[in-house]
């Protein structure tokens, strides 16, 4: 991900404070005049994930530009899903030979809560209304709402389970492959044995649950795909003030699928949080600190 050239932004400097009542973001010009963004301060302790976040900031200005649209929306998560799985197989190349388990049909980490950003949830969306047609994708929002019914309240411990797979899930495979979240594509396994152990066998299911500790996992893949999301999320929220708290997959699709989906996009763009009802802080997308 690289810097682009464009016109100024809608928003002078970055100067929206995060949680930690931080503003990380820095809005500067090169000597021709075209602006970029730099981190104020590290926002990982990997000098490498600093400057993957700062890829991802640049990209965010490049492509929205002086307004936000959902277009650009749309076309800003593909970029950045597509830009995290070519980090993720570059990691993953240096990896000892054979020492990665996953494989096609290999689905033991697909039963759990996926968090996702507002853009990846938008380019999702868009791929449905692309690739299905209208009645198959009213039949898909259906399934949707009854599995947003069906884990209401339950926390992303209760939807780690072997009878919640991810609603896109067909005989093993990801259906939405192309435009899966980002968290889905710096996943990897060194031990399929394990990861199908953990989600099937009730006692190992308990006990990962309450040590909370992961699996073996070639970490790399893992925080590239935190580090490009922490960048999207800083730079879409500082510099365009819109909200980019953590979301979860199907309560966002639920949204964004209903009855008031297009409003729901444009209220998004103007600065509201017309999707509220799927923020997840705990859904799996790495926040920035």
């Amino acid at each position: 991900m690289t810097k682009r050239k464009q016109s100024k932004p809608r928003v002078a400097a970055a100067s929206k404070r995060g949680a930690d009542g931080r503003v990380h973001l820095a809005l500067q010009r090169d000597p021709s005049g075209q602006p970029y963004l730099s981190l104020r301060a590290p926002v990982f302790d990997a000098a490498w994930q600093n400057e993957i976040a700062t890829g991802a900031a640049n990209t965010v200005l490049g492509i929205l530009g002086e307004k936000p649209s959902l277009a650009g929306a749309v076309e800003l998560g593909r970029r950045v899903m597509a830009a995290t799985s070519r980090l993720a197989e570059g990691l993953l190349a240096r990896a000892e030979a054979g020492s990665v388990a996953c494989a096609a049909g290999c689905d033991h980490c697909c039963h759990q809560a996926v968090g996702v950003t507002p853009p990846e949830a938008f380019a999702i969306v868009d791929h449905l209304k692309r690739s299905l047609s209208a009645f198959a994708l009213e039949s898909f929002a259906a399934r949707i709402a009854e599995r947003v019914e069906r884990t209401h309240g339950l926390t992303a411990d209760q939807r780690f389970s072997p009878d919640l797979p991810c609603p896109f899930l067909a005989s093993g495979q990801c259906t939405i492959y192309e435009v899966r979240p980002l968290v889905c594509r710096g996943m990897n396994s060194l031990d399929a044995g394990e990861c199908e152990q953990r989600l099937r066998d009730p006692e190992a299911r308990a006990r990962f649950v309450a040590e909370g500790r992961g699996g073996h996992t070639y970490l790399e893949p893992v925080r590239a795909a935190q580090a490009v999301s922490a960048g999207l999320q800083l730079g879409v929220s500082e510099v365009y003030a819109l909200d980019m708290r953590p979301l979860e997959l199907t309560a966002a699709l639920h949204v964004l699928l209903g009855s008031a989906a297009d409003g729901s996009a444009s209220a998004w763009l103007r600065g509201g949080q017309p999707l509220e009802a799927a923020v997840h802080s705990s859904a799996g997308v790495e926040a920035p600190r």
